[in-house]
């Protein structure tokens, strides 16, 4: 008797960059990136109700032989804990064609750290957790995916880098996670601007890193106009905490953020235009490294998009001029905005 065909999937570790490529692996093998994309319904523990995901998973597909449903961060939220005592029903409907999949990310599991509220919140996620693990594990059609902390995060920086098509040397290695302090997402938004440095020409070397990741508000900027355009937005939350813990003015923050999507909308009239990624620094004035990646993000948004998003940084601005509205939480529901394009 052959095994039934698996339809629910769980993601989840405190190892995100490993867990989103395996992720992104997944959804790659489902088929034609543009139809699956089209046939893709991406929902929040934060606000999801049972009915969002029985009619995302059960919705038949458009042009394609898959419906995909992805759910994040169920555990996280009491709204997203209610659900999971229905959860069996809903998985035993999910249809053949459909793909149901969640996702944990920011679970912060190795040591109850922090205040007693914030040991409580940890405690009642794993345990949250832990019946989401059990719920799919025990499903036929259900596979779980484990991405668990690394123990040693200087092996962990060296196999990573190996991932980017570089080599780092031992003490680039130490250095670097010495510099990150355990920050696996950040660590891996670092490598891979070192690799690129690096050009898999040679090692990355200390001075590499001396050179490349010594704190930068520019940096840290363009690192989160990257994640809102992957749509991490935990990310980009907390390349911004960071700016803020830094001391970084919030108004200057903005500022950055609005000049970024505007070299963005001309990256993006200047390749629709029939522009080359080699001409884009003599047309818009800026390095070719800058250029390569400013093409790269761009290409994670359509123009309208692009123009949308640009109207709602006027709007938040004069919103903030007009005293509205805090800048810090300005910039807060900035990225909560632009994570979820809503």
């Amino acid at each position: 008797m052959t095994s039934p065909e698996p339809v629910a999937y769980l993601f989840y570790g405190e190892d995100e960059p490993r867990l989103r490529e395996h992720l992104e692996a997944f959804l790659g093998e489902l088929g034609d990136p543009e139809m699956i994309s089209l046939n893709t319904t991406r929902l929040s523990g934060e606000s999801a109700q049972l009915g969002d995901i029985q009619t995302a998973s059960g919705t038949l597909p458009f042009l394609s032989d898959v419906r995909l449903t992805l759910v994040e961060n169920l555990t996280e939220t009491n709204n997203g804990r209610a659900l999971l005592d229905h959860l069996p029903g809903v998985l035993a409907d999910v249809p053949e064609w459909s793909r149901l999949v969640f996702v944990e990310v920011g679970l912060q599991t190795s040591g109850p750290a922090g205040s007693p509220a914030e040991r409580k919140r940890k405690s009642v996620r794993q345990q949250a957790l832990r019946k989401l693990i059990s719920l799919i594990e025990n499903d036929p059609r259900g596979r779980v995916f484990a991405f668990d902390a690394p123990r040693d995060f200087v092996s962990w920086i060296t196999d990573r880098a190996v991932s980017h098509g570089a080599a780092i040397e031992p003490d680039a290695a130490r250095e670097l996670a010495a510099r990150l302090g355990g920050d696996l997402s950040l660590a891996d938004v670092e490598l891979e601007k070192l690799a690129t440095y690096a050009g898999g020409e040679r090692p990355i070397t200390v001075e590499d890193v001396h050179l490349l990741t010594p704190y930068s508000p520019e940096a840290n900027i363009f690192q989160m106009v990257d994640a809102l355009g992957q749509r991490n937005g935990q990310m980009a939350l907390r390349l911004l905490r960071h700016l803020l813990d830094e001391g970084d003015e919030p108004l200057r923050i903005f500022g950055m953020i609005v000049r970024q999507y505007r070299l963005l909308i001309q990256m993006r009239e200047h390749l629709d235009e029939g522009g080359s990624v080699n001409s884009a620094p003599q047309a818009l004035g800026i390095h070719s490294f800058v250029a390569r990646k400013m093409a790269q993000q761009s290409r994670r948004y359509g123009m309208a998009t692009l123009e949308r998003i640009y109207r709602f940084l006027l709007e938040l601005d004069l919103e903030i001029k007009s005293g509205r509205v805090e800048p810090e939480l300005a910039l807060e529901m900035l990225v909560t905005r632009l994570a979820g394009r809503g």
